[in-house]
C-alpha cells in the first residue's frame, strides 16, 4: 500500500481548523484557491488520492465562543473513497483498527465493535430515487467515523466528520 498525503492521523489533526490556519494552508497549498464554495460550505476534490474535503462555516463546526468570523470556513469532514466510488481512485491511507475499504460488514463490526454510536440506511430515497446505503457511525475523540456500505454490504466510503456541534454543544462523546 502506497503512502498517502492524507494519512489518517494527519487529517484528524486538520479537523475543526480554519481555512486561514497555517497548518491547513500548508497542507493544502495551492489547492486552497480551488475551494468550490456553496452557500454555507466549501469543498476540495483530490480524485487521484481518493479523497474529498468538506469545509463548513464556523457555527456548523466549532463552538460559538471559538467563532471569530461566522462566514469563515473550517475543515469539517474528509470523505475517503474506495477505488471507483463516484469516480475516485482508492484512498491508500491506513484506517483505524485495520479496517479497509471494501471490507464486508461483518469485518467492519468485528474490527470497530458491534455497538456503533449509530447506524441506519436501507430502503429507497423518494427524493433521489435510489437506494439509501446502509451505514455505521463510530465516535472518535475528535469527531465521528462514518462507514457507508454498498449494495452488497462492503465499505465503499469512510467519512471522518467533525460536524457534531449544535448550539454550542458537542454531540460526540469521547471514546477514543
Amino acid at each position: 500500500m502506497s503512502t498517502s498525503k492524507f494519512e489518517f492521523a494527519t487529517i484528524v489533526a486538520l479537523l475543526r481548523r480554519s481555512e486561514n490556519d497555517t497548518q491547513v494552508r500548508t497542507f493544502f497549498g495551492q489547492a486552497m484557491s480551488r475551494i468550490e464554495h456553496d452557500e454555507y460550505y466549501g469543498s476540495l476534490e483530490f480524485k487521484s488520492e481518493g479523497v474529498d474535503v468538506v469545509f463548513k462555516e464556523a457555527p456548523r463546526v466549532v463552538r460559538p465562543r471559538e467563532v471569530g468570523d461566522p462566514k469563515e470556513l473550517y475543515v469539517a469532514a474528509f470523505h475517503l473513497h474506495r477505488e471507483g466510488h463516484e469516480g475516485y481512485a482508492g484512498y491508500s491511507g491506513q484506517l483505524p483498527n485495520g479496517v479497509a475499504l471494501d471490507d464486508p460488514e461483518g469485518d467492519l463490526l468485528r474490527k470497530m465493535g458491534s455497538s456503533p454510536y449509530s447506524s441506519g440506511g436501507g430502503g429507497m430515497s423518494k427524493l433521489l430515487k435510489r437506494p439509501i446505503p446502509y451505514w455505521f457511525r463510530y465516535a472518535l475523540r475528535d469527531g465521528f467515523l462514518h462507514f457507508q456500505l454498498d449494495a452488497i454490504g462492503r465499505i465503499e466510503m469512510v467519512t471522518l466528520d467533525a460536524s457534531d456541534v449544535v448550539g454550542g454543544r458537542v454531540l460526540a462523546v469521547s471514546h477514543g
